[in-house]
């Protein structure tokens, strides 16, 4: 097992320095601050099936950017999200890991101000949108643990199922695919109730055909430092940074690389009541941006529930 890991995480930060270190199209991108970061979050479901939902707002700012194929020059953006997760375990061991596989549905709202360049003149403009969003899948994931560690190695596609449309301001996918790898390592001491969580990940962003925009490579690092009060109740703090490692590229690219960076940090608390056997699970955190730059600038909110069967 532990030959494995090291493999991964070598191959993972080999390819990420391999590219020169140089933001998103639109100023965000389907990296989304705090999905990742949670109370246990490499240890192994502890059922067959799990389903998860994600309630997620977001609101924020931000200076120039590209969005549709158009220079924006300030950007007010508010978001809210539902996120349906599904993992499946089949009973499959691999390379001595717990293999899993699965997938995430999401629909929502997207509201959008923004002051738009025409023709050299900045208007003003709004649009909203309610429909599905883009779907992600999850082919793999390979869990293992050693006495009070944890390890999950996995692999997330982001496919653009929403309808997308370059003349809108409010769009519910990004119209590119997203093949995203992340390594996380959880230490969880039951007696002591600490559990501290990391998670690496490197997304890689294909073109978006419509504008001629392809969104730089992507790393980013999350994180949960939790106590666990009882067998029910946990707080924690957490947060996550965000580089993006190549420049943005394509013909609609206008500003160049405009490499994108930001962090975030914030509190979260964590509910499992006794009646349902710790089988259901809620989550509520928020983590503020107190660092961005070429991308948007806001609060995460989260509310969940976690469910086995």
């Amino acid at each position: 097992m532990k030959y494995f890991l090291a493999l991964a995480i070598c191959i993972l930060l080999i390819s990420i320095t391999a590219a020169s270190v140089h933001a998103a199209e639109g100023g965000y991108s389907n990296y989304i601050p705090g999905f990742y970061g949670d109370f246990g979050l490499a240890l192994e479901p502890p059922t067959a099936l799990s389903v998860r939902n994600d309630t997620y707002f977001y609101s924020a700012d931000g200076g120039t950017s590209v969005r549709s194929g158009l220079l924006e020059l300030g950007v007010d953006i508010s978001l809210k999200y539902n996120y349906t997760s599904v993992l499946h375990k089949p009973g499959i061991e691999i390379f001595g890991a717990r293999y899993a596989y699965g997938g995430v549905l999401a629909f929502g709202e997207t509201d959008v101000d923004a002051s738009v360049s025409i023709i050299g003149m900045p208007q003003d403009m709004h649009d909203d949108n309610f429909g599905i969003a883009d779907t992600t899948l999850i082919p793999a994931m390979f869990f293992w643990n050693k006495d009070n560690f944890h390890f999950f190695l996995a692999q997330y596609i982001v496919a653009p199922t929403a309808d997308y449309d370059k003349d809108a301001l409010a769009n519910f996918g990004l119209n590119y695919w997203t093949y995203e790898t992340d390594i996380a390592a959880t230490y969880l001491n039951e007696e002591t109730g600490q559990d501290y969580s990391v998670v690496f990940g490197y997304n890689y962003n294909t073109e978006n055909s419509d504008t001629d925009y392809q969104t730089g490579r992507e790393i980013h690092i999350d994180y949960a430092i939790n106590q666990f009060l009882s067998e029910s109740w946990a707080v924690g703090i957490h947060g996550f940074y965000l580089k993006q490692i190549t420049g943005d590229s394509g013909h609609g690219a206008i500003l160049g690389d405009f490499k994108a960076e930001a962090a975030g940090i914030g509190p979260a608390i964590f509910w499992s009541p006794k009646r349902f056997s710790q089988k259901v699970n809620f989550i509520a955190k928020w983590l503020h941006e107190f660092h961005g730059e070429n991308r948007l600038e806001g609060d995460h909110i989260f509310f969940s529930v976690a469910m086995s069967f």
